[in-house]
């Protein structure tokens, strides 16, 4: 009994002998390479989720500043708000403050479709977040007098809100700071416009782009003054085509501008040697649209 049992538990040499000789199995290079990408892709993730996690949560200046160059500007006020606990709030502070403030009330207007924009004749913008922007800028200049920036932004704010003559005193004491700011120019071109001042538009908009040739925005801003201001449709074609021979890769307003093109060497086929090109840019938004004045809807009719 013991030794059939004994027997019976003992494997077979020849069994064992074709399991010695059994070949070990290899995994198909296609499933290493493609467990190389997984690996790879899943190393790229955690990287991408850490850096993430660091621009969310760590307060600093330039976390912040990126932050509402993201278009996130309630992010960018958590941010304020560590970094400003406990600690002297300065102008550079005040300043990111009322830059996040002001985007949110932009982002406040487009959902609502700009409904309340302009309903308040003596102010445009009559938000408490618009007015504590403004105090933000405000204490961010008195902590920063010499700041352009700070300037720039909040005469801005002001032209926007329709306080014109607020906006241009903004504008004329940043130009005693630094005479050549294209964007200062650019600033008070626009208000000008606004104020339907054609001529002193027309010189503080070339003086911009005389300091600052090649800047897309500005060509784009001068082609609308052309087109909607003062009304010469062969300078808004020639600027327009400018605009779009400038590269401007970032611009939400591209597409439009394309089609507004196009639009106006449709209707104006004696202005010759204008084109669009046919390749659509890759930045497929549409900005906001650029209303027509109402002094021009009404000589229009």
């Amino acid at each position: 009994m013991n030794r059939r049992s004994d027997t019976r538990h003992t494997p077979s040499l020849v069994f064992v002998s074709r399991v010695e000789r059994r070949p070990k199995r290899r995994l198909p290079f296609s499933a290493i390479f493609i467990s190389g990408i997984l690996c790879a892709l899943l190393t790229l993730v955690a990287i991408l989720a850490v850096r993430r996690i660091h621009t969310f949560f760590n307060p600093t200046v330039e976390d912040t500043e990126r932050l509402i160059s993201m278009g996130k500007p309630k992010e960018a006020m958590a941010l304020l708000d560590k970094m400003e606990s406990g600690a002297v709030v300065d102008g550079k502070n005040s300043l990111l403050r009322g830059k996040a403030l002001y985007a949110m009330l932009l982002e406040r207007l487009r959902e609502e479709r700009w409904g309340s924009y302009g309903v308040n004749p003596d102010n445009w913008l009559a938000h408490p977040l618009a007015a504590a922007a403004e105090q933000c800028f405000l204490d961010a200049m008195a902590a920063l007098p010499d700041d352009p920036e700070i300037r720039l932004t909040l005469g801005n704010l002001y032209r926007e809100q329709g306080r014109f003559s607020d906006a241009e005193l903004i504008f004329r004491s940043l130009l005693e700071i630094d005479d050549e700011n294209a964007e200062a120019y650019l600033a008070i071109g626009l208000l000008y416009a606004e104020g339907a001042h054609l001529d002193a538009a027309e010189r503080a908009l070339t003086a911009a782009w005389e300091l600052d040739e090649g800047n897309p925005k500005i060509a784009k801003n001068i082609a609308y003054f052309y087109r909607f201001y003062a009304n010469e449709p062969e300078s808004s074609i020639m600027w327009f085509s400018r605009y779009l021979q400038s590269n401007p890769q970032r611009d939400a307003d591209v597409n439009l501008i394309r089609a507004e093109l196009s639009d106006l060497i449709e209707r104006y086929p004696e202005y010759e040697g204008y084109r669009v090109e046919a390749a659509a840019n890759v930045n497929r938004g549409v900005g906001r649209k650029f209303a027509q004045p109402q002094r021009l809807r009404q000589s229009s009719q």
